[in-house]
């Protein structure tokens, strides 16, 4: 991809001399809930190894997390990194495009004017309701 922008930073995944690590690693490593692992699992855009009922994740299977995380961050939907997902083969991590990122800077922008709209309608009615419930002199 010619437009392909760089989406995950290489920091080291796994301690040296390790080949996994379990989900609770994981999960304090990235700041999020096991169950929040479990539901990225069911829903297709990790897939750690099994041991029995251990989950165990690999470099690479970190590394998707990592991606999966930080298309979060940009606000792109699950469904959206899902499909990209789908889109590569193996442990390949998606890129975004120059048009993707465009069409999401749109999308966060007229996100971003309904909360300001939606802020300045709560600040004028706190106004208006501080003048209503101030006791009288």
């Amino acid at each position: 991809m010619d437009n392909a922008m760089p989406t995950v930073g290489m920091k080291p995944l796994l301690p040296e001399n390790e080949e996994y690590a379990g989900i609770e690693d994981v999960a304090k490593r990235f700041s999020v809930t096991q169950r929040t692992l479990r539901f990225y699992e069911q829903r297709g855009l990790v897939t750690p190894d099994r041991v029995g009922r251990t989950r165990k994740y690999n470099e690479n299977q970190i590394r998707r997390l990592d991606y999966v995380l930080s298309q979060v961050r940009l606000g792109f939907t699950l469904t959206e990194i899902k499909e990209r997902i789908d889109q590569t083969s193996g442990d390949d991590t998606p890129e975004l495009t120059m048009r993707e990122v465009e069409e999401q800077l749109a999308i966060l922008r007229r996100q971003q004017a309904k909360l300001l709209e939606s802020l300045d309608i709560l600040v004028r009615l706190r106004q208006v309701l501080s003048v209503q419930l101030a006791p009288a002199n």
